[in-house]
């Protein structure tokens, strides 16, 4: 399934057997649109302005709106590959990646052209983002990467330093990027995709799409519908743990500890009464209480949550954590050995 946000109030989700829904005040109802009876799967949705949009999915499926989703009409693009994503520089150039393929149209979807390139051939390209007219990158299986830098004329095969099939591409700006795939596999590039290092997880199932709202913060969906979200550019993705709701603050002893690199940290935020959010921060601290890293600074709704550090860039010592909001602060100690 896909989903694109117009507005706060007014987003569109595709998924099986050609359905399209919208909602218009904040998810509290949703409308079928119509697609005239179609019975594909719909992978790939987004709009370029508040009216215009595109969809893409299995056999070669392409439609678009241009009245904000209340009707839509078939784009011939002559192929019956399963397009999986798509992404649009503007009203009138946009890519979509497929099963062996790349398309591009110039022209507002009227015609769709296929980009050839050595292993696109044999590849299914999940995902594909342009960080500027000529320079953009396709993720496929096996983490591999495809980059151009020439409008998506020519392609080539780039390290992206994991095995993992990619599912999900966002560039933030034109060096920074977060791709991420199988087995909760989260990569990320500040030199525009010339290196990757890989982030610490926190959950080891299929991240099947990674978008952000700003620089800093973004999120990624999951194949069970968990949703991961990260207020620092993704170095630190926070996991939200179920649904039930605590009755109190708590902060839990890291695990591992002693850790060497990575540690867990827990915690958790009760429901008050006439509070249905609290700012929290997870501040680390080294040995002589100098703030070295800020894991958490974002509203966070009552709830237990699990965060990770990588601490493979500081040496071994005592550090200490702290969970902070308006009603509650508390501190706790860990052991990094290297």
């Amino acid at each position: 399934m896909a989903i694109w946000i117009i507005h706060p109030d007014t987003v569109l989700m595709s998924g099986n057997n050609g359905i399209i829904i919208k909602t218009t005040n904040g998810g509290m109802n949703w409308v079928t649109l119509n697609t005239n009876g179609i019975t594909d799967q719909l992978w790939g949705l987004e709009f370029v302005n508040s009216l215009t949009g595109f969809v893409c999915g299995s056999s070669g499926r392409i439609m678009k709106t241009t009245d904000a989703g209340t009707s839509w009409f078939n784009q011939t693009a002559g192929l019956t590959n399963a397009l999986s994503n798509m992404h649009f520089r503007n009203e009138s150039t946009g890519y979509i990646s497929g099963s062996s393929i790349i398309l591009k149209t110039t022209n507002g979807g009227a015609n769709w052209q296929s980009l050839s390139a050595p292993y696109i051939s044999f590849e299914t390209i999940r995902d594909i983002h342009f960080t500027t007219d000529n320079d953009g990158i396709a993720v496929s299986d096996a983490g591999r990467m495809f980059k151009s830098t020439n409008a998506g004329a020519n392609w080539a095969l780039i390290p992206s330093g994991t095995g993992e099939s990619l599912f999900g591409i966002y560039f933030t700006d034109p060096n920074t990027a977060i791709a991420c795939g199988n087995n909760g596999a989260i990569i990320r590039t500040t030199s525009g995709g010339a290196n990757w290092q890989t982030q610490v997880s926190p959950l080891t199932e299929i991240l099947t799409d990674v978008w952000f709202t700003t620089a800093n913060t973004g999120y990624i969906s999951t194949w069970s519908g968990k949703i991961l979200k990260t207020t620092n550019g993704g170095v630190t993705f926070i996991n939200h743990l179920g649904t039930e709701i605590p009755h109190e603050f708590s902060l839990m002893q890291n695990y591992p500890n002693p850790f060497n690199p990575v540690s867990r940290i827990r915690f958790s935020i009760p429901s008050v009464s006439g509070r249905h959010s609290f700012d929290t921060k997870l501040i680390i601290y080294n040995s002589l209480g100098i703030e070295i890293t800020e894991l958490v600074n974002q509203s966070l709704q009552p709830g237990t949550y699990e965060v990770d550090w990588n601490a493979s860039s500081h040496p071994s010592g005592v550090y200490f954590y702290q969970l902070k909001t308006q009603d509650f602060s508390q501190t706790k100690k860990m052991i990094l050995v290297k």
